[in-house]
């Protein structure tokens, strides 16, 4: 691995640098007890190796079940899935991916959305960790169920009305991530219909990162400058979908 190639952590100029963490942390706080390190990425990749003591999802969209992926679990629902991978309401998170943080991050919003928010996104995912030569496993880890009490924070979702409202709003803008044959309508992802929510911006979530073998989340002034090219500033609101 081109280490040199890789702009170090905190020289990426991020407004809040508190939600990641490094390899190096990660591997001398991995065993610590309150600590619960979470592999989003689908069943079939975590058994082909991970990070030791990591604990896996059934699905990495957290959605309500395999079948029915249109929303995030209910509260009761949630609070199960996270008392089975053993997080509780102390438990700090520390999500990981094999995709630049695709999955990570979604882990991230849905644990802020039921009011958790000791979670931490590892910087580099297991690529960096495997570039590094840390150790992998292939063993599931059983974990004791905690207790996780759901606190859902309605700011951080967006309902169907304010999305409509968002339509002709000057000061809101609708950015699009998915990829580009969703955005343009040939790919309808198993939908009765394809295309986009009308006046909004596309820009698909690979963009933010650097891609490559170690996929590392871009620097600040270049997301900025990314954002900036479709028309987004500090002084709009935004809805991502």
């Amino acid at each position: 691995m081109e280490h040199q190639s890789i702009i170090p952590l905190a020289e990426r100029g991020y407004t809040m640098p508190e939600i990641f963490v490094t390899t190096k942390w990660l591997s001398e706080h991995i065993s610590d007890p309150n600590v619960r390190v979470v592999d989003t990425d689908v069943p079939e990749d975590y058994e082909t190796g991970h990070i030791p003591g990591s604990v896996n999802p059934i699905d990495h969209y957290y959605k309500t079940s395999l079948e029915d992926r249109t929303h995030i679990q209910g509260p009761e629902q949630f609070a199960q899935t996270m008392s089975d991978l053993g997080i509780g309401n102390d438990t700090l998170v520390i999500g990981y991916d094999r995709s630049g943080g695709v999955y990570s991050f979604r882990l991230m919003w849905a644990l802020h959305y039921y009011g958790h928010t000791k979670v931490k996104f590892l910087d580099g995912g297991l690529p960096k960790w495997k570039a590094e030569g840390r150790e992998i496993s292939t063993e599931s880890v059983l974990t004791s169920s905690a207790t996780f009490t759901p606190r859902a924070n309605s700011e951080l979702f967006a309902s169907r009305n304010q999305v409509l409202s968002a339509i002709n709003d000057e000061t809101t803008i609708l950015l699009d991530v998915r990829a580009d044959d969703e955005w343009d309508g040939t790919n309808k992802r198993g939908g009765p219909r394809g295309g986009r929510i009308p006046g909004a911006v596309h820009l698909e979530w690979t963009n933010f990162h650097t891609g490559g073998k170690v996929p590392i989340l871009r620097s600040a002034d270049e997301i900025r400058k990314l954002l900036a090219d479709v028309g987004i500033t500090a002084d709009k609101n935004v809805i991502t979908y």
